[in-house]
């Protein structure tokens, strides 16, 4: 007794068993832990410094070649993609870590340990950090806003408190941070004039704050039995506290008090950014879930804690969630098993319209236990729900069904052979046992190798391949234990069987009517192409090489489609050097375009830092006062498209000298730019007269916009020399700068506690005596030797300057990025071979070179990649089937109808209007193996013709014609399966369905017409005669 005859002896037990499964299934549905796409790991992290004083330049010499040379020691880090940013006064180095890293953690926390002996032995004296940001890439859960007008800084941040207070409470909650908090300070403002007239200077009245306001050890008392610590006593409290202070002596013995020499104020502190939530000033908490939960209860868990903090708000307070991914999550994966379960419904139809009722109804059954046992296997791998492994479930849906279809095909058939139930039941499954087997390992060889593609693309795709391969090793096992058991369950009768019902005899002959009449047109074709051999062949090569000429002229390339997200981004740069103010002031102009748009859900404004990192590929830009970003989230995801367009056009003009960016979320990586042109190189002139060059070549081209280089507009200084005057009177450099930065920059020089809340004592000139140069030159200083104050202008000589805005290195060398968005109705790949062949006939100087970036970079590092998997597919079909039929003239005329595919696979995207993606490629990859398939059915029925007597000839004609039912059906339900994602128009997976749905069809009937020709053009009377030893060498082991 074989397995399979032993589960429908024990028919209950197995009944048992795959219910049981059923109910784990179902239940793995409800609790799997979701997610909007699959968790990716993060490996770019930010190296900052800061370098005060420093002119870009000298930050780039003295600092930035210092830490790229500690950095690049690393076999972690991947020089090719970690480049930096040396600006006035810090660098920025962003660290992209190699595709082998899984635990970057380790790496970061390695490198901040180096970096601190790097510091100590290395690096210039004034040097502040470097510090390593490797929090960079963690996405926000929910993003939640407190705004208000009415209330102050200090009223929304305590309230915020209280908020942040409820959201910890949630077991969930892995990080809660704070943005946008605006502190009080206490501003001491003063003139150099006054504090002249009393003898002191800056330096003095800080020494003499910090002392009076330090805690300092007092010691203690030691007795013989025990010891009392003593304190002291007599911190400010209040400004009148630090009005009180005295400073010294006048010149007539008077005491000097802070209050008689400066003002006092207490104040916001001047804001290094601003952010406003639908135009009302805010402060926003960012919330992060610990990974493993299920992140739509986490939603529901956080919207209660939310509902609760309202009711202890004051009403001119509105609490708003700025960004939620729970509902985000929960919209798509409802999305997507909407589209499943219609899927579902879709291969149920075709199978019940193309099969008699009762094999119909067998082969049905098999779908709903296939997907339950599909999601338990799932779940036990830790495989999350989210729109990846959804959309493998539903390419797979019309594959699933094919092994229960030919089983429960196969049990009819016995029966009209005069079997008994109980023979047929259990012979149907185990005598097709390997070829069934078989059949699945081909369609998994063609997905497995996905899992080869590396980095972030890599792990966004790789639950597709084990998704589909734990769905048709699911769907084998149902064929075998299952539906021999409902087919001995329901099935009474062959389809031949006199004594059928006369409903069941009126289905089968309107069936058989439709079936006949395609059968009969097939005939004749099949005859034809049979009489017509060479041309058969000739047409099958033309029509491959018209799959070149369909994809150049009738399908474009959009390598990384842009995401479905209801949410888009407007960033602005102003020029190096604005005032956070004025870029404040440019960000409101735009605000006004958008604020009474009935499309608007809602908006935030940052001005001087990004937004949180909201979507995987969004990487926050470093806080800079001339960028802002307005986030934007809309009621859907075309109003999406629809106002990103349109506030391309309204935003163009909006400002003269600053440059708005309206920008989709895009999969894939994250991208300055779609289309980017790097010069690489060492002088930084000769890199700005090639990339002014570039950029005329981008900007002549069709559909290119927005051309800008990222070494930034040069900015404005002035150089502080001192002079001989200023070491004759005991002056040094420091001096000059300490002075110079406390009166116009203003130093915080202590720190009032009232309770938790710190607030800055901050010391500078008074407003009036820090607008321009000439104040600049006035301000006095007190000669370290005499103690006499000293104009600035007597003792340095001040000189204007201009600087380089950034200077860009990537891989530790100097590189130029000239980069361009595109219009609307232009894509990169299009706007590029516009520009290529200008940009290559440029005559660069020995040492200098081109590479390309954007999207061009992205492509061709994934492709690599593809290509190995497709390699790597096609050899493991190529095994499995030498392993089968052991020919190799057989085995070619199956994988012959690869690239006869290839054609319906593009003609599809033309079809749809769909771009040809990174998913695109993915589902030729997935073709390979789908439609070797209808070969091997063709090929193998052949064979078992000729073991019983027939010639090549007549065996390979009637092989086609008596299979075309089976061949027709599987191919029509992986075609139909696929359909919902077509209809739906999704641009990351639409494009995929389009290559399979059309790249099957066409396939099938490429299949049928031209494998028959070539077997019966390439199989001679040799190969016949192996074939009929094979037949009785199996005959006699057996």
């Amino acid at each position: 007794m074989n397995f399979i005859e032993a589960a429908l002896k024990y028919k209950h037990l197995t009944l048992a068993v795959l219910l049981s499964l059923f109910a784990v299934g179902i239940n793995s549905l409800v609790n799997m832990p979701r997610r909007e796409d699959p968790k990716i790991t993060i490996r770019q992290g930010l190296v900052l410094a800061g370098f005060p004083g420093a002119s870009s330049a000298q930050v780039e010499e003295q600092l930035t070649k210092k830490l790229e040379q500690q950095l690049f020691q690393y076999d972690e880090v991947d020089k090719t993609k970690t480049y930096s940013t040396s600006k006035d006064g810090m660098v920025v180095i962003n660290v992209e870590l190699t595709e082998s890293v899984k635990q970057p953690d380790i790496f970061w926390s390695k490198l901040r340990h180096q970096l601190l002996v790097t510091k100590a032995s290395e690096l210039p004296q004034g040097v502040q950090g470097p510090i390593v940001d490797s929090d960079f890439g963690d996405t926000e859960a929910v993003v939640i806003a407190l705004e208000s007008n009415q209330a102050s800084f200090k009223e929304l941040s305590g309230y915020a408190q209280k908020v942040e207070d409820l959201i910890r409470t949630i077991k969930q909650t892995a990080k809660v941070k704070r943005i946008g908090d605006q502190k009080e300070e206490i501003v001491v403002s003063s003139t150099s004039g006054k504090l002249a007239q009393y003898g002191l200077n800056f330096r003095q009245v800080e020494q003499v704050l910090q002392a009076q306001n330090s805690i300092e050890a007092t010691g203690e008392i030691k007795t013989v039995d025990s010891k009392t610590p003593l304190y002291t006593n007599g911190y400010f409290h209040t400004e009148t506290d630090l009005a009180n202070q005295v400073l010294g002596l006048s010149p007539t013995g008077i005491p000097v008090k802070l209050g008689d020499i400066a003002s006092l104020k207490r104040t916001d502190a001047e804001p290094e950014s601003i952010i406003s939530v639908n135009g009302n000033k805010a402060i926003l908490l960012s919330i992060q879930m610990h990974e493993g939960n299920n992140i739509v209860a986490f939603g529901k868990s956080v919207e209660s804690m939310i509902a609760l903090a309202k009711q202890r708000i004051p009403s001119n307070i509105k609490v708003t969630t700025l960004i939620s991914q729970p509902t985000l999550v929960d919209d798509h994966i409802s999305h997507f098993i909407k589209e499943f379960f219609l899927a579902i419904l879709s291969v149920i139809v075709v199978v019940i319209l193309l099969l008699p009722f009762r094999i119909a109804s067998v082969a049905a059954l098999a779908i709903p236990m296939t997907v339950s046992l599909t999601f338990a296997i799932l779940n036990a791998l830790g495989i999350e729900l989210h729109q990846v492994s959804l959309a493998g479930l539903i390419l797979v849906l019309g594959m699933v069904v094919d092994d229960a279809i030919v089983i429960a095909d196969n049990y009819v058939e016995l029966l009209d052979e005069g079997i008994d139930r109980w023979t047929a039941a259990w012979r149907s499954a185990h005598d097709l046992l390997i070829p069934v087997l078989a059949a699945t390992i081909t369609i998994i060889a063609s997905f497995l190798p996905m899992i080869l593609i590396k980095g972030s693309t890599g792990e966004f795709i790789f639950t597709l391949p084990i998704t589909v391969a734990v769905a048709l090793i699911a769907s084998y096992f149902v064929a075998l234990f299952l539906t021999p058991l409902l087919c001995y369950t329901f099935i009474k009768k062959g389809l031949n069987h006199p004594s059928l019902p006369d409903e069941q005899q009126a289905d089968q002959k309107t069936k058989v009517s439709v079936l006949t009449r395609m059968q009969n047109a097939y005939n004749k074709a099949l005859d034809w192409c049979i009489k017509h051999p060479k041309l058969t062949i000739l047409t099958s090569v033309i029509f491959v090489l018209l799959t070149g000429i369909v994809m150049k002229l009738g399908v474009r390339e959009l390598f990384f489609p842009p995401a479905e997200r209801n949410q888009f981004i407007v960033e602005l740069w102003m020029p190096t050097g604005t005032k956070l103010e004025k870029t404040h002031a440019a960000i409101n102009q735009a605000e006004n375009l958008i604020k009474k748009d009935s499309r608007v859900i809602s908006y935030a404004a940052f001005s001087g830092t990004s937004a949180p990192r909201f979507y995987y590929n969004f990487a926050p830009e470093v806080p800079t006062s001339n960028y802002g970003l307005i986030l934007i989230t809309t009621t859907n995801n075309e109003t999406t498209e629809q106002m990103a367009e349109e506030l391309t056009a309204k935003v163009r003009t909006l400002i003269p000298d600053g440059t708005f960016y309206v920008k989709q979320m895009q999969q894939g990586n994250d991208l300055k730019a779609p289309v980017e042109v790097r010069i690489i190189g060492d002088d930084i002139n000769t890199l700005k007269a090639y990339g002014t060059q570039v950029a005329d070549i981008i900007k002549r081209a069709k559909g290119s916009r927005l051309v800008r280089n990222d070494f930034a507009s040069d900015y404005y200084g002035i150089q502080i020399t001192p002079n001989e005057q200023a070491g004759q009177l005991g002056f040094t450099t420091g001096d000059i700068a300490n002075a110079v930065f406390t009166g116009f920059s203003g130093a915080p020089i202590s720190t009032i506690y009232e309770g938790n809340n710190p607030v800055d004592i901050r010391l500078r000139l008074d407003q009036q005596l820090r607008r321009n140069t000439d104040d600049l030159e006035n301000i006095y200083l007190s000669s370290p030797l005499s103690n006499a104050p000293v104009p600035l202008r007597q003792i340095a000589t001040l000189t204007p300057q201009w600087q380089s805005g950034n200077i860009m290195h990537r891989n530790g060398i100097r590189t130029l990025t000239v980069q361009s968005e595109t219009e609307a109705h232009i894509l990169p790949a299009e706007l590029l071979e516009q520009i290529k062949p200008a940009i290559s006939a440029l005559r660069l100087p020995v040492g200098y070179h081109i590479e390309y970036g954007g999207e061009e970079g992205g492509k061709e590092e994934v492709e690599t990649d593809m290509y190995t998997a497709l390699g790597t597919s096609l050899v493991l079909i190529f095994f499995i089937l030498m392993f089968q039929f052991k020919n190799f003239k057989e085995v070619l005329i199956i994988m012959a109808t690869i690239p006869l595919s290839l054609f319906g696979a593009i003609l599809g995207l033309a079809i749809t209007g769909n771009n040809f993606s990174f998913t695109a490629f993915i589902g030729l990859i997935a073709l390979s193996g789908i439609v070797v398939r209808n070969a091997i059915i063709l090929v193998d029925y052949t064979n078992i013709l000729i073991q019983h007597g027939m010639d090549i000839r007549t065996a390979a004609i009637e092989s086609a014609k008596r299979r075309l039912r089976p061949i027709f059906l599987t191919a029509m339900a992986a075609a139909v399966g696929v359909l919902p994602m077509i209809i739906s128009g999704s641009p990351m997976w639409a494009p995929l369905a389009s290559v399979l749905s059309f790249g099957v069809i066409w396939s099938m009937i490429m299949a049928l017409l031209t494998v028959p020709v070539m077997y019966i053009g390439w199989i001679n009377s040799g190969d016949k005669q192996e074939i009929r030893n094979q037949h009785q060498n199996k005959i006699q082991n057996d």
